[in-house]
């Protein structure tokens, strides 16, 4: 069964190429004629029950005489090809495996921005605080424990921060301090790590969202925008990959927005010292 996200997906493309046909001022049946197809086809394509391929969408738009909409038409196709894959597939042999999937696309991305409310982004986290999140993960999937050999999976990620020509762009909301994913000790540590990252990294920056701030707006779902043409956002059952560039541009908006509340350098220290000092008591 699809999942309500792409039937959606589906859904806004099959109306907006019924909308181009529509504003071409043809009918289903003229579209089909001149395009070469039965006439049963552009009806099941503008229902959803057919996804067109990327040929049929430039014959689409060249009938309709709208090719400038191809390219983010196309995009929203292969979007829909590729934007979700479960949790359980990629967790079947383990975690290990799952972090290790990421490593072309860390490889390849200059311009890492990334989102997240509650948590620590993983390639920001210290050990201990990877081990206590990923022990989590495997006990509510009851997936294979593979634990440790997945710690140093993802921890090895981190070796991107430092390989040269990449920039970094974290956003974090003030819970994700105070969210006790680790035990007392192990927190302090990843307080202090994440300290020590608002200073003198020229490539990174880290900013924090106030718990009383007020953003523009306050996105329901944490999401890491890879340079200027994926989005990935995770959810409880699966990931999307989002790549359609009009949803993409979207999410930068949306990047600058929580960029624009957050607060950064000392202000972020100030943030985070506080929330170290109440964890030891002082």
């Amino acid at each position: 069964m699809a999942s309500p996200r792409i039937t959606e997906a589906k859904g806004i493309l099959a109306a907006r190429l019924r909308e181009i046909r529509n504003e071409a001022s043809l009918t289903g049946r003229s579209l089909a004629s001149r395009a070469g197809w039965h006439y049963s086809k552009v009806s099941k394509i503008e229902h959803a029950s057919q996804m067109p391929n990327e040929n049929d969408i430039r014959v689409w738009c060249r009938v309709c005489d709208a090719e400038e909409y191809v390219v983010d038409l196309i995009a929203a196709v292969r979007n829909i090809d590729s934007m979700y894959t479960e949790w359980r597939r990629l967790e079947a042999t383990g975690l290990r495996h799952m972090q290790e999937s990421f490593n072309p696309l860390y490889r390849e991305t200059q311009q890492f921005r990334v989102f997240q409310h509650s948590a620590v982004p993983g390639l920001l986290q210290t050990a201990g605080y990877a081990r206590a999140h990923l022990r989590t993960v495997i006990a509510f999937r009851g997936i294979p424990d593979d634990l440790e050999q997945a710690v140093r999976a993802r921890l090895r990620h981190q070796e991107v921060l430092t390989s040269g020509g990449k920039r970094f762009m974290f956003i974090v909301g003030e819970q994700a301090l105070r969210t006790p994913v680790c035990d007392a000790e192990e927190m302090s540590a990843q307080l202090a790590r994440l300290a020590e990252l608002t200073i003198n990294m020229p490539q990174l920056s880290f900013g924090v969202i106030p718990a009383r701030g007020r953003p523009a707006l306050m996105p329901p779902e944490n999401f890491w925008i890879y340079d200027d043409n994926q989005v990935r956002v995770d959810t409880i059952p699966g990931q999307y990959r989002i790549k359609t560039p009009t949803d993409v541009a979207l999410y930068e908006k949306a990047f600058s927005a929580l960029a624009d509340a957050a607060v950064y350098g000392q202000a972020a220290r100030d943030l985070i010292n506080a929330t170290a000092d109440e964890l030891r008591g002082t």
